[in-house]
C-alpha cells in the first residue's frame, strides 16, 4: 500500500536494534509474589512494546502513552528480592537493573509496569533508548493513516494463535455490539473465515486487507466523496493533475503563508503525491487522482494539521527569557479542586514530562521542622516539600533541556525557610543557580536583558518575592535600619542565591512558638 516516509522526512533516528530484539527479563507487581521470566521488545513499526512471560501470557505497551521510564526502584517483597539476588549478574545492585515504564492516561491516572533486566548496562541501555524513542514528537502527531496502522498492529500482537485470528476477539477488539456488521464487513474485504469458521487465516488479515475491512465498516466516507464529486464534477470518476492543483492551492494551503518559503503546489510536485498515494498504477503514470487515493492522501502524513517541520526547537532560542511564552502551572501539586483536593508528588513528574517549564510550590511550615506543600487554609491535603524537590530533581529535564523555574509562594518561618533552601543546596547541586551567569550580557542588574533558554540550559531558577524592605522603591530610605539584617531566607542568600518571600525575623524562642505558623504580623 503507497506510504510516505515522513520519518525520514523530519529527521526521525532509526530504532536501535537492540530493542527490536527479544530481551530476557523478570516481571513483577506490587500486589503479587511471583516475578515470571519474560520477554520483551519493541515491535517493528514501533507503535508498541510487546512482552511474553514463560506461559505464554503477554500484553502490549503504547509507545505513545508512555510517559516515563524510571531506575532504581526495586520491590519491596523480600521474597522477591531474594529471587533477584540469584539471577543474571548477581554483582550488579538490583537498584540498577530494576525499572518501571509508566503510561498515562492523563496526569492523574498512571500505570506501573516493572522489569528487572539481567544486568545493570542492559537496564540502563534498555531504559535510554527507549525513552528517547517513546519521547519523540512524532508518536503525538501521527496521521490518520498511521492510527489505522497501530489499530491493525495491536490486533495481530494481542492474537495468541500464530496462525489464525479469532473473530469472536475482532469483534470485541473492533465493535462489541457489531456482530454482524463485522462479519458482513469482512465477507466485503474478501477475508473469509476458514473451515473452523471462526478463525481467520493470519496470513491473509494483511494491512491492505484490514484497510479494507476497516472502510467497509465505516460504510464509506460520504464527507469526503462530496468534497470529491464537488471538485470533479460529473463527467468523470476522477481528478485531474489541474484539478487536484487547484485543490491543494485554493483549499489545503493557508493563503497566510510566505509564498518564498511555502510555495504554491505546482504539477511536478502533484504528480509526485499522485504517484505515492493511489492505488492504480495507470492513474498514477497519467496523474489522475481516484476516490481511493485521495482518500489515502487526506489521512496521510503530507496532510497534517501542523507543520511536522516546525515540531522540534527551529526558532532561535538565544533573546532574553522575558522574550519567550512560557509553559506553565499553576497550583501544580493539586489533582483536583482548590479546596478538598488531593496533593500529589508524582503529579510534578507528570508536568514536566509533558513540557511545562514553570511550576509553582505552595509552601507552609511542617510538623518536625519539615516545610510542606499545600493550599494553605483549606481541607487540601498536603506533601513533603523535600518529596518534591526530588521529584522535580529526577524529572526536570527529561522532556527538555530548556530552564525550569520554581514559583515559590512561600508561607514559612525563617527556620523552615533556611530547611528549604537546604534541600535545594544540597538535591540540585550544580543545576540550581545560585551565582549570576558569567556571561557579560546576562547580568541581573537595572537595564540589563535577562539570559536567554540557550544560556539557561539545565538550570534551575527559583522565583518569589522579596521582603519589602529589601526593595529600596517601595521603602522610605529615612525609615529603613542601617544596621537591621534580614530574615533568614528573605533577600539574597549568599550560599543558595535564591529570593523567598520573608516573614519578620524572630527575637526568640518564645515568638517562634507563639507564631508556629509563620504568620506574617
Amino acid at each position: 500500500m503507497p506510504r510516505c516516509d515522513y520519518k525520514t522526512k523530519v529527521g526521525v533516528p532509526p530504532i536501535a536494534k537492540h530493542l527490536l530484539e527479544w530481551k530476557r527479563m523478570m516481571k513483577w507487581d506490587e500486589d503479587s509474589i511471583a516475578a515470571p521470566v519474560c520477554e520483551i521488545r519493541v515491535e517493528d513499526e514501533a507503535f508498541f512494546v510487546e512482552y511474553v512471560t514463560q506461559d505464554m501470557e503477554g500484553s502490549v505497551i503504547e509507545i505513545a502513552q508512555i510517559v516515563d521510564i524510571r531506575t532504581g526502584k526495586p520491590p519491596k517483597d523480600a521474597k522477591i528480592i531474594e529471587i533477584f539476588k540469584q539471577v543474571g549478574e548477581t554483582k550488579d545492585p538490583i537498584e540498577e537493573r530494576c525499572f518501571q515504564i509508566i503510561t498515562a492516561d492523563s496526569f492523574t491516572q498512571q500505570t506501573f509496569y516493572n522489569f528487572l533486566a539481567f544486568s545493570a548496562k542492559d537496564c540502563k541501555r534498555f531504559v535510554d533508548d527507549l525513552f528517547a524513542l517513546c519521547h519523540h514528537f512524532i508518536n503525538s502527531n501521527l496521521s490518520q493513516m498511521d492510527y489505522v496502522r497501530k489499530m491493525h498492529k495491536r490486533i495481530l500482537l494481542s492474537c495468541k494463535d500464530d496462525k489464525f485470528i479469532s473473530i469472536k476477539d475482532l469483534i470485541k477488539s473492533i465493535a462489541k455490539d457489531e456482530k454482524k456488521k463485522v462479519i458482513e464487513a469482512l465477507k466485503l474485504a474478501g477475508l473469509k473465515p476458514t473451515d473452523k469458521k471462526d478463525h481467520l487465516p493470519k496470513d491473509k488479515f494483511t494491512f491492505e486487507a484490514f484497510y479494507k475491512f476497516y472502510r467497509e465498516m465505516l460504510g464509506g466516507r460520504p464527507e469526503l466523496e462530496k468534497v470529491f464529486n464537488d471538485i470533479k464534477g460529473t463527467k468523470r470518476n476522477y481528478l485531474t493533475l489541474d484539478q487536484t492543483v487547484e485543490f491543494l492551492n485554493k483549499y489545503q494551503r493557508d493563503p497566510r503563508l510566505n509564498e518564498i518559503l511555502f510555495p504554491h503546489h505546482n504539477k511536478d510536485g502533484t504528480k509526485k503525491l499522485i504517484q505515492l498515494y493511489e492505488f492504480d498504477k495507470s492513474k498514477q503514470k497519467i496523474g489522475q487522482f481516484t476516490l481511493d487515493g485521495f482518500t489515502n492522501y487526506l489521512m496521510s502524513p503530507d496532510n497534517l494539521p501542523t507543520n511536522i517541520m516546525n515540531l522540534p526547537v527551529y526558532q532561535s532560542m538565544d533573546q532574553p527569557l522575558s522574550h519567550y511564552f512560557i509553559n506553565s502551572s499553576h497550583n501544580t501539586y493539586l489533582t483536583g479542586d482548590q479546596f478538598s483536593g488531593r496533593s500529589s508528588v508524582e503529579i510534578y513528574r507528570q508536568c514536566l514530562l509533558s513540557g511545562c517549564r514553570c511550576i509553582e510550590l505552595d509552601c507552609w511550615d511542617g510538623e518536625d521542622n519539615e516545610p510542606q506543600i499545600t493550599h494553605g487554609f483549606t481541607l487540601c491535603s498536603s506533601i513533603q516539600f523535600k518529596d518534591v524537590i526530588e521529584a522535580i530533581n529526577e524529572t526536570a529535564f527529561k522532556a527538555t533541556p530548556y530552564p525550569l523555574i520554581l514559583s515559590f509562594e512561600n508561607h514559612c518561618t525563617p527556620r523552615q525557610q533556611q530547611k528549604m533552601a537546604d534541600y535545594c543546596i544540597q538535591i540540585f547541586k550544580e543545576k540550581l543557580l545560585n551565582v549570576p551567569l558569567d556571561e557579560p550580557k546576562a547580568q541581573l542588574k537595572p537595564g540589563c536583558m535577562l539570559p536567554s533558554p540557550e544560556m539557561l540550559k539545565y538550570k534551575i531558577l527559583v522565583k518569589n518575592k522579596k521582603r519589602k524592605e529589601d526593595m529600596p522603591d517601595q521603602v522610605n530610605s529615612e525609615e529603613k535600619k542601617e544596621d537591621e539584617e534580614p530574615a533568614a531566607l528573605s533577600g539574597t542568600v549568599p550560599t543558595a542565591g535564591i529570593y523567598l518571600d520573608g516573614v519578620e525575623p524572630p527575637t526568640g524562642d518564645k515568638e517562634e512558638e507563639d507564631n508556629p505558623k509563620g504568620e506574617k504580623k
